[in-house]
């Protein structure tokens, strides 16, 4: 008999939760598993998942905490006796809190993944943001204890709630190294035009609006390329042309998941600016391809990704950051990635682990 395994994640855009899961339910075998989807409103990965069979159910609503009684109802309707199991698997807080409180009662297992750090939870935009997440992690508390299974992204994010919260969270790596290295381009050497990439969903954690501003203090021209799109973008491009920084910031788009690591080849650099972030997976991708990173100190998994400044380095704030680049212009910084030692790092990360990893979870919880 099959098991039966739903996963709900809210918002199914294009960004690391999204991708992270459609990479496992692509390769969970089918023989052995029946997946459906859940999200709200549209899923960016629809169309992928009807090629692998996998059932899609779109909720048309803004909140979680509004769809619930169609999610509940939904989920009993898939849950059946007819598979050896059910299993369903909620992601990010929100979403987790409130599985526990309307689907605990159900007879089926409920996995809770987080993807992002506690860390978000005491970085505050506004009072009304302060309120909600300050009612979160009292939620947290008495809810993710009554899961039957914890599942973090990183072992930071592990570590933070098994201390805090007396739970026990387990680590798995997001599927993001496909297992080929590229490293054939040059490294930077000093040049009189740099280009540095970031790629990520355009909100205000991410921090673009605060890189857009330091350019003017770098000493020679550099091009930021931004790869994504999101609520800040005309924010963004309204930043860019007030410093009359047009020439110097490129806004790309969206590129598809499976074009993103040849296009990060052309750059010199990678940075990731997040306030707070789980595990970024195009930090996994640009080190395939050669390119060192410069990643704020955000809480997660991109410090396990650059193995203690190996493969880049952690800034603490913006300040540092511009420090870091006009030193890396100089050349007073380089990086020189050993083809063995870099592929052995980055197969912690790769689908392979994270499919068996999760495999195990699922047959474990089916006993």
């Amino acid at each position: 008999m099959k098991i039966n395994i739903i996963f709900y994640l809210s918002e199914f855009v294009l960004g690391g939760a999204g991708n992270s899961i459609f990479k496992l339910c692509k390769n969970l075998p089918k023989d052995k598993f029946n997946i459906s989807i859940i999200c709200l409103n549209k899923c960016y990965y629809k169309k992928e998942f009807k090629k692998y069979n996998i059932k899609v159910y779109e909720i048309n609503s803004k909140k979680s905490l509004f769809a619930f009684k169609e999610i509940r109802e939904l989920v009993n309707k898939i849950a059946s006796e007819k598979f050896k199991s059910n299993i369903f698997v909620s992601n990010i807080y929100y979403s987790n809190i409130l599985s526990i409180i309307f689907l605990r009662k159900f007879n089926f297992k409920i996995i809770l993944i987080e993807r992002t750090p506690l860390q978000e939870l005491y970085i505050y935009y506004g009072l009304s943001d302060f309120l909600k997440k300050l009612l979160l992690k009292i939620l947290i508390r008495f809810t993710f204890k009554k899961a039957d299974y914890c599942i973090s992204n990183s072992n930071f994010i592990s570590k933070e709630y098994n201390n805090k919260y007396k739970l026990k969270f387990v680590t798995i790596n997001p599927p993001s190294f496909d297992g080929k290295l590229n490293l054939k381009r040059k490294l930077h050497k000093q040049s009189k035009k740099i280009n540095f990439v970031t790629v990520c969903r355009l909100t205000r954690e991410k921090g673009i609006d605060k890189l857009i501003k330091i350019i003017p203090n770098i000493k020679t021209k550099i091009i930021l390329n931004i790869i994504g799109d999101g609520p800040q973008l005309s924010y963004l491009k309204k930043i860019t042309s007030k410093f009359n920084l047009n020439n110097n910031v490129n806004f790309l788009g969206e590129i598809s998941p499976n074009k993103i690591k040849a296009n990060l080849k052309k750059y010199d650099c990678y940075i990731n600016n997040s306030d707070f972030e789980g595990f970024p997976n195009t930090v996994v991708e640009a080190l395939s391809v050669g390119i060192p990173v410069f990643g704020k100190q955000s809480y997660g998994g991109v410090n396990e990704i650059l193995n203690n400044n190996k493969y880049g380095l952690i800034y603490k704030n913006e300040n540092h950051l511009t420090k870091i680049i006009n030193n890396f212009i100089d050349g007073k910084i380089s990086f020189s990635f050993n083809k063995k030692n870099l592929s052995n790092h980055l197969n912690k990360f790769n689908e392979f682990n994270n499919l068996k990893k999760y495999e195990k979870v699922f047959k474990n919880l089916s006993k």
